[in-house]
This record gives structure tokens, C-alpha cells and sequence, in this order.
């Protein structure tokens, strides 16, 4: 098996609080080495003060600049990460007590993957309800390449559950793609970096949930929803994707379960 590879993670952030703290609680559980970026555009509502915190818990940096959106503090954020495998958690989202040393176990047993997800999950913070999908979906490199994954067709890949290796990112240009996109543009900016990743790899499933979507009441990804739909190609935004084609696509995830990545065997 080969070295353990070292995990980065950002977080970009701007008036965060109360959302933040969970991610902050399940980044604190963790029990492999790993640092967390928190790129926090000069919030004014004690996100920083919150951030500050856990300084003491785990290793947490806190950049607290102006920036132009959320995808620009990532690019800025990622090019001051050191790690070998990358992901990107935002405020409020949360990964299982287990995800980062199941994720350095993958990537040191198959030097091949370039780029993992698991099995999706959501939470909804009213009710405080966790569900996930009956499905463990597998991916085709081809369907994500030309864009099928738009919340019409199929669904949207779930970015929190994302981990993928450095070379990968340098490998599609991902900096250069997410720099200095502003505020008011650009929210599906990460359903273009997964075609962008998927020009280079394939993504494969873990059979494992690795990290959970936070519904928030006025959350960014709702209040935008008409406008990432339409970067997406989408004009008239869906409640589901089309039966049919989820129908094909849950078919061929069962006859591709063989492909996955089996939690259990990674002892």
C-alpha cells in the first residue's frame, strides 16, 4: 500500500454563523492528520470569533480577506493547501466521524482513483432529519463529461462528498477555471469543474457515506436555484430529473456495483 496521502480541506465562508459550528464539530472528530482552510470574506457576524475557537481542537487556519464569490476563495484557498488529496466543505455541511480515514485509506490503496464520492446524504436543520438515497449510484465518465448530471437529466453530483487528488485539479486547470469569479455569476461553477474533472478521470463510488448536504433555511444554493439551473443549460428547473433517465441511470449504477470502492474491504 502506498504512503498515506495528506488530506486539505477548504471551507469558504462569508457570515457562516450558526451553520459553521457543525462543520467545525465534524471536522473535530476526525482521527487522521489534516489541515482545514477556513477563507472567510471579512464576515461581520463572529464567524471569525466562532472560527477562532477551535484553533486549539484541530489544525484550523483562518483567512479572513475580501473576495469575488465563493469559487474565487476556493482558488485562492486551495493554492495555499498542501495536501495530496483536496476537498471542499461548505458552511454547514458535515462529514461522518469516520470520513477522512476511510478517504486516505482509499486513496493509499488505489493509486490508480483520482477522484472518489459516496453515497449521498442530506440533513435538514429544523427538523434536525438525516436522510440518504436507497441508491449507491456509479458514475459514467461520459455522462458527467458532456453535462448530464444538470438536475434534469440526472441528478446533481453531491460536491460535498467529493475528495480528489491534487494532480487532478492541476491536471484540469481547475485554478485557472474558478479564479476571480464574482458575486451575481458563476454559481454552477462547480458542476463545470466536475465536467472539467471528468476530461481526465473518472469518478468512483465509495460504499460509504462520507458527508452530509445541510438544508438551511435561505441558503444560497435555493435562493439562486433559477440561476444555476440555467448555467447548468436548464431553463425551466425541475423538481426531480426526469424518470426515465434516472430509471437508466439507477440500472446501470446496480450492474456497475462491482466498480465501487467496498468500505468493508478497506482493513
Amino acid at each position: 500500500m502506498a504512503d498515506k496521502p495528506f488530506i486539505s480541506i477548504v471551507t469558504p465562508v462569508y457570515n457562516g454563523m450558526p451553520q459553521i459550528r457543525r462543520t467545525l464539530d465534524s471536522l473535530q472528530q476526525q482521527s487522521v492528520p489534516f489541515e482545514h482552510l477556513v477563507m472567510d470574506a471579512c464576515s461581520t457576524d463572529g464567524t471569525a470569533v466562532t472560527v477562532s475557537e477551535y484553533k486549539s481542537r484541530y489544525n484550523i487556519s483562518l483567512v479572513s480577506e475580501p473576495d469575488h464569490g465563493l469559487y474565487d476563495a476556493l482558488s485562492r484557498g486551495f493554492a495555499r493547501t498542501k495536501g495530496d488529496i483536496l476537498a471542499w466543505l461548505n458552511a454547514g455541511d458535515a462529514y461522518l466521524p469516520f470520513t477522512l480515514a476511510l478517504v486516505e485509506r482509499v486513496f493509499a490503496m488505489y493509486p490508480e482513483v483520482d477522484w472518489i464520492s459516496g453515497i449521498p446524504a442530506y440533513h435538514f436543520e429544523e427538523s434536525n432529519i438525516v436522510c440518504t438515497t436507497a441508491l449507491i449510484p456509479v458514475y459514467s465518465r461520459m455522462a458527467v463529461r458532456r453535462g448530464w448530471h444538470n438536475g434534469r437529466w440526472l441528478p446533481f453530483l453531491q460536491q460535498e462528498s467529493m475528495f480528489w487528488r491534487r494532480s487532478l485539479w492541476e491536471r484540469a486547470g481547475a485554478a485557472e477555471l474558478l479564479r476571480g469569479q464574482g458575486r451575481g455569476k458563476g454559481y454552477a461553477m462547480d458542476y463545470l469543474l466536475w465536467r472539467r474533472f471528468a476530461q481526465h478521470a473518472r469518478l468512483r463510488t465509495v460504499c460509504s457515506l462520507l458527508a452530509s448536504f445541510a438544508f438551511t433555511k435561505g441558503q444560497i444554493s435555493e435562493k439562486f436555484r433559477r440561476q444555476y439551473y440555467l448555467e447548468c443549460g436548464v431553463a425551466n428547473p425541475p423538481e426531480r430529473p426526469l424518470g426515465l433517465t434516472y430509471g437508466l441511470w439507477a440500472l446501470y449504477s446496480f450492474l456497475n456495483i462491482p466498480a465501487t470502492i467496498k468500505a468493508q474491504h478497506l482493513k
